[in-house]
């Protein structure tokens, strides 16, 4: 007689999955868990999240870096992979908030003649979803969409001050950032960042939806000599009613429709 018992189920190698679960399925799933836990995986980490010998994982690994799911950080070490960047985007726009964004994005671009950028958290830092690129200088700063953001970002900055009020869930690590920073940053809404190595600046700011929590991070980012500083520059200023915009249509889209 089979057995049509239910739940979890031994397979070969000690792993348990639950019952119809497909067992590559269920090892991927549990990796992106721990890369979202850690902010990267190896080899070692890999086989003991799994309970599989090294030559296992590396399989694992090496396929999931195959399929775009992971890309390596360093020789050793793997994070979130493109793929994972832009089904994290998709899935943000089934909540309309790229798409909503976008005619607010190309009006502050013009209007301040700098790129803005949209962008969501995916668990471990911030990543690129929308980018509207000024082109009306000769020089001007260029992002592609799916870039992952380093924790020194006004961006990540935003993400981590709100992170109490945020969509998201938050993996280890932290933003480069003082507390009395992210305090002063829960109090303006904005948050500045200049890198003295690349000559660019960044002013950024959060978007919310209907409930008020955090979703995205609406930011200016430009050659630093035309960026300001201050959370009452006209491009902070631009920002706080641009995000304001953006959430007021994610609870009535046929407002911007409208427009």
């Amino acid at each position: 007689m089979a057995n049509t018992s239910r739940g979890p189920r031994p397979v070969a190698d000690g792993l348990e999955i639950a019952s119809g679960d497909i067992q590559v399925v269920s090892r991927v799933v549990q990796l992106l868990r721990l890369l979202a836990s850690n902010g990267t995986i190896d080899l070692v980490s890999a086989a003991e999240e799994l309970g599989v010998g090294k030559s296992t994982a590396h399989r694992y690994l090496a396929s999931m870096e195959n399929h775009s799911l992971l890309q390596r950080r360093d020789r050793n070490r793997y994070e979130f992979g493109v793929l994972l960047a832009e089904l994290g985007t998709m899935a943000l726009s089934r909540l309309g908030v790229t798409d909503l964004a976008g005619p607010v994005m190309e009006e502050i671009s013009v209007r301040m003649r700098q790129t803005v950028v949209l962008s969501v958290w995916n668990g471990q830092s911030p990543v690129v979803a929308r980018v509207h690129e000024d082109s009306s200088r000769t020089a001007h700063v260029s992002i592609k969409v799916g870039s992952r953001l380093g924790p020194s970002t006004a961006q990540a900055v935003v993400f981590w001050a709100f992170r109490g009020e945020s969509l998201y869930r938050f993996g280890a690590g932290a933003a480069d950032a003082t507390e009395e920073e992210l305090a002063e940053v829960r109090r303006t809404g904005i948050s500045f960042r200049a890198s003295r190595t690349e000559g660019v600046s960044a002013v950024a700011t959060p978007v919310r939806d209907p409930a008020g929590r955090v979703v995205a991070t609406l930011a200016i980012v430009g050659i630093a000599q035309f960026v300001p500083e201050g959370s009452d520059s006209p491009m902070a200023r631009a920002l706080l009613a641009g995000a304001e915009t953006i959430s007021r249509r994610l609870s009535n889209p046929l407002e911007g429709a409208a427009d």
